[in-house]
């Protein structure tokens, strides 16, 4: 009934007009989706950060659930977003602690450079809203609160649109592997196969690394306050907070890692402890090889290798970690990662192939080594929420 097959050819032999068209609509396509994720870059990687850390906890849910959207919906709603909140209200306070730490009159500074003097502002709602349309410095202090108002509203709007990213790609992303792998790429194609290890490589990271960096941050937040609160007068780890994220990045250090900062606070403590009392030394030195002994071994036996699945150098990861920010900005702690993965993946899956040589099975990367011992080539244990899942479903 007039259907024209895009492959076909013309009489001539070059390629028909109709698979020229559909070809260059395509492109078009392919341009405005470009041009949206680059304006959207940001909180679209967050949304797959998103996807990621949900996707574990979705499928166990589903066990018990009855659905799909049910699973996601939970696991967004009820876990992964106060998750987040709690998370970003921590952070904030490490910032203000941050903050302190570099200038103790910096709120005074900024309330000096508002300069609205509040102890002037009339108390009836009209003469008010007059005051602040025609008054220049009040006028400027309005405007400077509604891009303020104006920033948190679009990140708002932005961060709920990521999320819906996520839910989308949590209940779909069976159904979207399964078409690409039938109608695109084939099922036993060797990009089906690059990407399956680039999806296990992201859950490893995203779900792995960075809930392990998360994980360490609150636990030592949580010691750090349980020893402030025990501790004798005097001697106390300051901004807690602010260290115990300090101890979190540190993680990503192989090697010595959170040793690091482990010495930095005992030689705080110990400072104030000689200052006190001599006999309060002791205190410093059991904190020490409390956080060695017992919390790092913690961390070392049951955290990570509960979080990881597929390992990669830690010198690698951290690289991404610290670089990812610094190249991209905020998103880049996401993107970094991301383009870690992919590149590895690449190197390790495809480019062997272009030699003729079949590749190694799991990551050919440099054994890992867990930051703060001092022992090599020890991988993490896969986890079983995703052992053997493709991202294809």
């Amino acid at each position: 009934m007039g259907t024209e097959r895009l492959g076909a050819n013309d009489e001539d032999g070059s390629l028909s007009r109709s698979r020229l068209w559909w070809g260059a609509f395509g492109l078009v396509l392919l341009g405005i989706l470009v041009w949206i994720g680059y304006r959207y870059v940001g909180w679209v990687v967050f949304g797959v950060f998103t996807y990621y850390v949900s996707r574990p906890i979705t499928r166990r849910l589903q066990r018990y659930v009855s659905s799909w959207t049910i699973a996601a919906t939970m696991t967004l709603a009820f876990i992964l977003v106060p998750i987040l909140l709690f998370v970003v209200l921590f952070l904030g306070v490490a910032l203000n602690q941050a903050l302190q730490i570099l200038s103790s009159d910096l709120a005074t500074e900024v309330l000096n450079r508002l300069q609205v003097p509040v102890t002037t502002l009339p108390s009836d709602p009209i003469e008010l809203a007059v005051v602040l349309v025609s008054d220049p410095t009040y006028a400027t202090f309005v405007n400077q609160f509604g891009g303020i108002l104006g920033v948190f509203t679009t990140t708002l709007f932005n961060a709920f649109l990521s999320l819906i990213f996520a839910f989308f790609l949590l209940v779909e992303d069976g159904r979207l592997s399964r078409w690409f792998e039938a109608n695109v790429f084939g099922s036993e194609s060797l990009s089906v196969a690059y990407l399956r290890s680039v999806d296990q490589g992201l859950t490893s990271v995203y779900f792995g690394y960075t809930l392990t960096i998360f994980v360490v941050i609150i636990l030592s937040a949580i010691i750090y306050s349980l020893f402030n609160l025990l501790a004798p007068a005097g001697v106390r780890i300051p901004y807690a907070m602010l260290l115990a994220v300090v101890t979190g990045v540190f993680t990503l250090i192989p090697l010595v890692g959170r040793s690091i900062v482990y010495v930095f606070i005992v030689g705080i403590l110990a400072v104030q402890a000689a200052t006190i009392d001599v006999q309060l030394l002791w205190i410093p030195a059991l904190f020490f090889a409390s956080m060695v002994l017992v919390f790092d071994n913690v961390v070392r036996t049951y955290i990570r290798p509960y979080l990881s699945g597929k390992s990669y150098h830690m010198a690698l990861v951290m690289f991404a970690y610290l670089l990812g920010p610094v190249l991209f900005g905020w998103y880049g702690i996401f993107m970094g990662p991301l383009l870690m993965v992919v590149v590895v993946e690449f190197v390790t899956q495809i480019v062997p192939r272009f030699a003729h040589v079949e590749p190694s099975v799991g990551p050919a990367v440099l054994p890992d080594v867990e930051p703060g011992d001092s022992s090599s080539g020890e991988q993490a244990e896969p986890t079983d929420v995703d052992r053997g899942e493709s991202p294809t479903g």
